[in-house]
């Protein structure tokens, strides 16, 4: 259920209201305004128990103001009118002696945006009991083995807003929520994860969540020594949205035409066109996308759309600053909101039986850019590794560091799950990352890791 009479945030009405009291102090050459409110309601759990919750209401205008191509920009969380007016007068006096940006356009006019409605009732109305019912059901699996719980629930509902002394005004409402749990053993040398995130809190399966945890983290019990190298892999889908997400910036056409990234075409330009990855990859963005929704408008006001970025591995789309595609003559693209990847029908089971020899991922953390000309990035897995032999899992395994392309890994996959929603690294509502479980013919585990 999306729809409900009380949302978090301001309206838009209100928050049209707002921007235009603050657009009638301005006297810069140009004036925007960004308004961000709602509330954030959180709980955490420590070693069996709840050691922290609440809820945070929050409202914040940000004004920016622009004298020819000085710019700058201050916040406030105060709305009667003398607070708005210094903010205004604050942001206006720092552009004046504000160094100029030579890339800087002048605010946009009225837009065109996507109908998209990201605010869940299930979400927005979810109480500090519920929150704590949910990370109850972790605790108590946990205690069940004699092990320790440690969970984050992390819920977001409000609305953002934007106007501009040209007259454009957008306005989004939207929830998030995420939940995590990792089970640890008490000697330390054992943990489990797992994890949901979405904008709807119906989508959030805790009893499963509290499962999956206890599970892992029994099954890695007594690690084993595996020697370092490039195996098979099967990627659970936390483990895979994890990696892509750091893929996402990378999809940038300054970047790629001025040399400095994997979509770059030795002698200048882009790639756009070629086949760089597997047929089976496909990656699009839309604000749109089921219990993935995001804002169908940047901070600036530019329109934020459906877009296809790899199509059958073939490079179709980067995105363009507004700079930038004047530069190149083209249109205006913003860089993805969400990332949403194509999948199949395998299960993790399927895969795990179509492996001779290799290893069993449940996530990765601390990833972090080594290379962008190849998409190389480097992290360690975490929570969950294991050997498969022969089609089936045979022992829990240390932990490695991995030193990987993810331009090979998209060139290298041998069999898809059904794509899904993932919560991210941190474990807090984040973007939106909708990625399938992969079985790819190689993964390079560079050494081993002592972490836990």
């Amino acid at each position: 259920m999306q729809n409900t009479t009380t949302r978090h945030g301001l309206t838009a009405p209100e928050a049209r209201e707002l921007c235009d009291r603050v657009l009638r102090f301005a006297k810069a050459d140009h004036t925007r305004v960004n308004i961000e409110s709602g509330i954030r309601g959180f709980t955490r759990t420590a070693v069996n128990r709840v050691t922290t919750a609440g809820v945070a209401d929050s409202l914040s205008v940000t004004v920016t103001s622009v004298f020819g191509k000085r710019v700058a920009s201050v916040s406030t969380n105060r709305l009667d009118d003398a607070a708005l007016q210094r903010a205004v007068r604050d942001a206006e006096e720092l552009a004046k002696i504000s160094p100029e940006n030579p890339e800087y356009l002048p605010e946009l006019g009225e837009q065109q945006y996507v109908a998209v409605d990201g605010y869940y009732a299930s979400t927005g109305e979810l109480t500090t009991e519920t929150r704590a019912r949910a990370a109850r059901l972790g605790i108590q699996a946990a205690e069940a083995i004699k092990a320790s719980a440690s969970g984050f629930i992390d819920v977001q509902a409000g609305s953002t807003a934007v106007a501009t002394s040209n007259k454009l005004f957008a306005y989004y409402s939207r929830t998030g929520v995420a939940s995590t749990l990792t089970v640890r053993t008490p000697d330390g040398l054992s943990s489990g994860w797992a994890g949901d995130e979405g904008s709807d809190w119906n989508t959030i399966e805790s009893s499963r969540i509290a499962e999956d945890a206890v599970r892992k983290c029994q099954q890695w019990r007594g690690k084993t020594l595996l020697e370092p190298g490039k195996y098979e892999a099967v990627l659970e889908p936390a483990a895979v949205g994890m990696l892509l997400e750091n893929m996402m910036g990378a999809f940038d056409a300054r970047a790629a035409d001025e040399g400095r990234s994997f979509f770059s075409k030795p002698g200048g330009g882009n790639r756009l066109g070629e086949k760089l990855f597997d047929e089976k990859v496909s990656i699009l963005s839309d604000p749109a996308e089921k219990n993935a929704e995001t804002s169908p408008f940047t901070g600036a006001g530019l329109p934020v759309r459906r877009e296809v970025w790899v199509e059958k591995g073939v490079l179709k789309t980067l995105s363009y600053s507004r700079f930038w595609a004047e530069r190149q003559a083209t249109s205006a693209r913003p860089p993805a909101g969400n990332f949403i990847m194509s999948g199949g029908n395998a299960t993790l089971e399927d895969m795990i039986k179509e492996t001779k020899r290799g290893v069993l991922i449940t996530r990765f953390f601390y990833i972090r850019s080594l290379n962008p000309r190849i998409l190389s990035f480097t992290g360690l897995t975490r929570d969950g590794t294991f050997l498969i032999e022969n089609g089936r899992i045979q022992r829990p395994v240390n932990n490695f560091r991995f030193n990987q392309s993810l331009a090979a890994l998209l060139s290298s996959i041998e069999m898809m799950g059904r794509p899904g929603r993932v919560a991210n690294e941190a474990g807090s509502v984040g973007r939106p990352i909708v990625v399938p479980a992969l079985k790819v013919r190689e993964f390079n585990l560079a050494s081993i890791s002592d972490a836990v």
